[in-house]
């Protein structure tokens, strides 16, 4: 990527790319969990908000 740096003008010693490779945590794995954990937490809120939209839908039904 320095080709790049050097178009845009970027002293070459500094490239964006680096800055951004040395500001990524560094166990990653924490991360991943901490995600992992955010999203299974939301996905299970919709499936329960789900379930009870289609038991009323199931009684509203079998009512009429």
């Amino acid at each position: 990527m320095r080709w790049i740096d050097k178009l845009m003008g970027v002293p070459v010693d500094v490239s964006p790319v680096e800055k951004v490779i040395e500001k990524l945590p560094e166990n990653v794995d924490e991360v991943y969990k901490a995600r992992w954990v955010w999203y299974h937490t939301i996905l299970a809120g919709e499936i329960f908000l789900t379930n009870i939209l289609l038991i009323a839908l199931i009684i509203v039904v079998a009512l009429k």
